[in-house]
Parts: C-alpha cells; structure tokens; sequence
C-alpha cells in the first residue's frame, strides 16, 4: 500500500544545488531523504524494488529504468563552496541489489549533515507533493519555491535557473523556449498537484529580461488530499472542464476569500465567469462601504448565487429611463410655455375675455372644471386658477384653445 504522508526535508544548500538528476533519480532521492530522517543512524538505507516501481507509478517492466537511475545516483555532483572553489562529491558510495528483489542505498557521510538534525534554513514538504509529478523541472521548481514560500515570492536570475536545473549549453537558449519547456511545465503540474502554485512576470534590464519573479501561492484545493496522502483522490478531483479563466478564479475565491473548495467549485461551474468577476467587484466596493459585515465570504458566496451585481444594472436602468421622462417632461412644459406666448399674441385679452363673457354659468362652470381635470397634474396651476377662477394666467392656454378660430390660427 503506497504511503506518501512522508516528510521530506532538506537543507537548503541542499536544494540549491546544481544537482542532474532525471525524474526517478528525484524521487528516489526524496525516499531515500525520508527513511534517512526515520533511521538516522543506519548505514543502508533498504528498500523494495517492487515498493519502489508502485510508489513511482511503475510497473515491473520499468525495473532496468529504474537500475540505470540507481546507478546515476552514484555520479559525482559538484558542490561550490565559497570564494568560487568547487568540490566534487558523489552522494552515495555504494548502491546493492539483491536477488530477493531489494536495494540498498549507503550515503556520503558528507551528506548527512544536509539532511538529519537541521535546526534552520532547511525546507520541508510531504512526498506526496512531488509523487505524481512527470517532470523533473517540476519538481526541483517545487522545492526551489517552496522554500520561499513563507515569503510569498521569490526572485530568479536566469543564469541561476540554467545552473541550477543544469539546463546547459544552448538549450532552451531562447526565453521563450525556456518558458515554453521548463517553467510552463513546472507552472502547470505544480496547481494541478502540489500544494503551491505560482504566476510569474519577466524581469528586464532594457529590452532584455534577465530573472524572473515568481508569486508563490498556497494551493488550498489541494492541502487536504495532500496531508491526508490521499493523491488519487486528488488527481480525481483536478479533472475538470474549466478554462483558464474559470481555474483563475476558483483559485481565487479559494485562497484570497477563503471560500471552501467544494463551495467555489460549484459557483464557478454554476455562473457565468463574467458574473463572478463583477459580483466580486461589488462586493469588495460594498464591503468598503461598510455594508458588509464581518463574513465577507458569506457575503460574497450570496453576492455570487444572487448575482447582486445586478442590482447595479437595474438602478442604472431606472436612473436613464427617469433622466429620459424628465428631459422629455421638460420639453413638453417648454413647449406648452412657447405655444401660451404665441396663442397669447395671437389672441387679445379682449377675445379671451368676450369668449369667456359668451358663456352662460353652466358653461363656465364646465370649462373650469375641464381645465382643472387638463392641469391636474401641475399642482401650481390648479391652486391658481382655484384661486383666479377663469381669469388665472395658468387657465389662458386652455381657454385660447376651445376659441372657435384657434385651430386656423394654429396653422397660421
């Protein structure tokens, strides 16, 4: 049964070592790490080849891959110490197989030191960080960014990229190509199954970027699978169909807002991308509001389901329509205003006065209520001509319009 709820720990001269070691040699150095910290006094260190090939997600027919990296083990690493001197050491003196299907590891005693009784500068992480990983450069980058991230980023040159991940000669010369191979690599196996991911920006001295500055993240989907040592789970889990975009943000919702994995996975396959950006957007302007209480990721969840971004939308929506009745309420009352001072030339205060005077009193009575009933809306008009009777100013337009000549006027 694979157990990968194993403490690696290195010092970290150790990890920052310009070590050429392919992806099984890697591994098997970071089991051999373990069972050194669980028997530090031994001389061997023993394990199953069959234990091996299944911890590595082998099968019997790997067993002569695994026998060539074993041997590699065995190559001398250079170590630089200071004032640029150098020192060439192997790691492991002896490396034995059996006939009963097991091997034996002795380690350089020079080692050890870099591995038992670290009290500091040292880095720690579970095996089953780097257990699925397909890519040497993964996991040296794991380590390298794992050790920095407490500190939450860290700043690479490029030379010490090629140095330390003995990328030599002219290989993967060009930027993009070192992106491309090694750090994409990295980038994309560190979020899908360890427990940090990282984005990276170019560092340019003029038009040439010269080191790279990666932001280390914890990646709070994957912790628990990996604690647990539970990494089929884990591989399970980070089988989906999101995008980019999608994955950005569950990330984001996971760690900076700290909504559960379960809860953000299910709002990002719910909604849309567009939906859950601008409800963040909202609130966080909310939350600075102070309309928010203490529960921000309640808060946010709700904000997210509800889509209460829309609410913006809405209001916005009403606010036109009302800036639209108003402009248009304007203009009618500006040319109600232009057509009273025309009718009001075009018509003598005698005529409006001998129409007026043609009434008996159950006509006047019934033109006054006519014309209270026509400007029942303008609350100054109707107290006036309350007040004023059929001689109010605010009664003339009404009154001019019911003169029997007024429509051959109009057209005039």
């Amino acid at each position: 049964m694979k157990n990968f709820k194993e403490l690696v720990v290195k010092a970290n001269e150790l990890i920052e070592m310009p070590i050429d070691f392919n992806l099984m040699q890697l591994k098997l150095f970071a089991k051999i790490v373990v069972s050194m910290r669980d028997n530090p006094t031994e001389e061997f260190y023993t394990f199953s080849i069959k234990n091996l090939l299944n911890d590595f997600d082998l099968t019997d027919t790997n067993y002569t891959q695994l026998r060539l990296a074993t041997k590699g083990l065995i190559r001398p690493v250079v170590i630089k110490r200071g004032g640029g001197a150098e020192q060439q050491k192997a790691f492991f003196t002896d490396v034995n197989y059996s006939d009963k299907g097991v091997i034996s590891f002795k380690i350089h005693p020079d080692l050890k030191p870099l591995i038992l009784n670290l009290e500091k500068n040292y880095t720690k992480y579970y095996f089953s960080n780097i257990a699925r990983l397909k890519s040497a450069y993964a996991i040296r980058f794991y380590e390298l960014l794992k050790q920095y991230q407490y500190r939450g980023e860290r700043v690479l040159p490029i030379q010490e990229i090629r140095l330390v991940l003995k990328i030599e000669g002219t290989k993967y010369s060009k930027i993009n190509d070192l992106k491309r191979f090694v750090i994409l690599v990295a980038q994309k196996e560190l979020k899908e199954k360890t427990d940090i991911y990282f984005e990276f920006e170019g560092i340019k001295e003029g038009r040439k970027i010269v080191a790279f500055k990666f932001l280390i993240y914890k990646n709070t989907r994957n912790t628990g699978f990996i604690e647990n040592g539970r990494t089929e789970a884990l591989e399970n889990d980070v089988k989906s169909d999101l995008t980019n975009e999608q994955e950005k943000l569950l990330f984001k919702l996971i760690d900076e807002y700290k909504i559960s994995d379960k809860i953000a996975k299910g709002l990002i396959e719910g909604v849309s991308v567009e939906q859950v950006e601008k409800n963040i957007a909202y609130s966080e302007s909310e939350y600075k509001k102070g309309k928010v209480s203490k529960n921000f990721s309640g808060y946010l969840v709700n904000a997210i389901k509800n889509n209460y971004a829309s609410r913006i939308s809405l209001f916005e929506e009403d606010e036109k329509k009302k800036a639209v009745d108003d402009k248009k309420k304007k203009a009618v009352k500006e040319n109600k205003a232009k057509l009273k001072d025309k009718l009001s030339k075009s018509f003598s205060k005698e005529q409006k006065e001998n129409f007026i005077s043609s009434l008996d009193d159950e006509a006047k009575k019934k033109l006054l209520e006519d014309i209270l009933e026509e400007v029942k809306s303008d609350s100054f008009a109707v107290t006036h001509i309350k007040k004023k009777g059929l001689l109010s100013p605010s009664a003339s337009l009404p009154i001019i319009t019911r003169i029997d000549d007024f429509a051959g006027k109009i057209k005039c």
